[in-house]
């Protein structure tokens, strides 16, 4: 596995910037010890980082972007009404379903792979929320530009959602794996760009410092008639 995940990476890194990122970002196995790991952060997360930004946020019906092993999707089920979960590896995805595969609560749960930067299945108008932790710190600026145009068209009038990238913007290397914790060449004024350029209103950014980087949350809304 490892010798495969290898040859992989060397592979990608004669594509384009985009199709680079998305390969890396799928390689088999590549974040299964983080996922291990990030398990034991998440409560501490969402009571101190996350909750307080989106409580006020309406759960009907929930995007969750590259929900990994689900420890964010934990979280999202006590108080969604139904959750779409979109990832591009399939890998991610087999762990998502055996992790609910007993669930009994009240919350819908849907589980996707797309192509790494679309959500064509997801109607038009439909979601009230979208949420993407500790995930696309690692998606390229193309590949979140494509989200974006993605999140204008699926939001329903009045949804909002929180998302957390990287904020490295110029300094990034193209080949994440050079760049600190891997974090991609995002910057919170791009993400505002591109969401002005869809006609979602920014809410709130904030930056998260951490240790030797510093990432960013970006609240925003798809406004409604009028």
């Amino acid at each position: 596995m490892k010798e495969m995940a290898k040859n992989l990476l060397n592979m990608a890194g004669s594509l384009a910037p985009k199709w680079y990122n998305k390969k890396i970002c799928a390689t088999d196995g590549l974040w299964n010890d983080y996922f291990k790991a990030a398990e034991r952060n998440i409560d501490a997360e969402w009571n101190e980082i996350i909750w307080p930004h989106i409580q006020s946020f309406n759960f009907e019906t929930v995007l969750e972007l590259a929900p990994g092993a689900g420890r964010n999707t934990e979280k999202l089920v006590q108080v969604a009404g139904t959750i779409h979960a979109v990832d591009l590896n399939e890998y991610a995805l087999a762990q998502l379903r055996q992790r609910f595969q007993d669930y009994a609560g009240d919350c819908n749960l849907y589980f996707h792979q797309n192509e790494g930067s679309d959500l064509n299945m997801i109607a038009n108008d439909s979601i009230t929320f979208i949420y993407c932790w500790d995930a696309a710190v690692h998606f390229d600026k193309a590949v979140i530009a494509d989200y974006v145009a993605e999140f204008a068209r699926v939001l329903a009038p009045g949804g909002t959602g929180f998302f957390h990238h990287s904020n490295l913007g110029a300094l990034a290397k193209t080949d994440i794996r050079l760049n600190p914790h891997m974090r991609s060449n995002m910057s919170k004024a791009l993400f505002a760009n591109y969401c002005d350029h869809n006609g979602l209103h920014i809410l709130n950014q904030i930056d998260l410092e951490w240790s030797d980087i510093t990432d960013c949350i970006s609240l925003f809304q798809k406004m409604g008639p009028g």
